[in-house]
């Protein structure tokens, strides 16, 4: 089965009815199976604050920016009432459900090499997983339309995490 595997900044819960407009793309964009992977947004900001203040290690900052993926792939499967929620990587690997949002927070804790800090986000999670899924696209969903070649568009690992990456596109949902 082919796959895309489709990342949502966190900021774009910002916009009113995400899950009515990502359907619609979601349906347009439907020759292969569609595996959502949210970003942390506003939780990942508030972690970014914590750190400052309470003077968490970088360790332990990552760790809780990851765990932040729970709630917001949560967040995005509560709006998309079509879509499978799946939290295991072997589950996810099996799954024929045209639309997927995995829950990417334990499944990247796991993983080997990963970098802990603010340089390894969502965008650089979403191409590792695309690229360990073999996936013919990964779709960056921004809350503006940039290039991934542009300082700070992407994180600074993410030109590395998606050098095996078939094809990575960049769009927007308009607010």
């Amino acid at each position: 089965m082919k796959r895309r595997v489709v990342k949502i900044g966190g900021s774009l819960f910002e916009i009113r009815e995400l899950g009515k407009k990502l359907r619609v793309w979601l349906n347009e964009n439907n020759s292969m199976q569609n595996i959502v992977v949210v970003g942390g947004g506003g939780l990942a900001d508030v972690i970014r604050r914590l750190e400052r203040t309470q003077h968490f290690d970088s360790q332990q900052s990552h760790e809780l920016a990851c765990r932040s993926l729970s709630l917001t792939a949560k967040l995005m499967a509560y709006s998309i009432d079509e879509a499978h929620f799946c939290c295991e990587f072997k589950t996810l690997h099996e799954s024929k459900t045209p639309i997927v949002i995995f829950d990417s927070s334990s499944w990247i804790l796991d993983q080997p090499n990963v970098p802990q800090s603010w340089d390894f986000t969502s965008d650089s999670i979403a191409a590792r997983l695309a690229t360990a899924l073999d996936a013919e696209e990964l779709v960056l969903f921004k809350s503006r339309m940039g290039s991934i070649d542009e300082p700070g568009f992407v994180d600074a690992c993410f030109a590395e995490e998606s050098k095996s990456v078939k094809s990575v596109r960049v769009c927007t949902l308009t607010a």
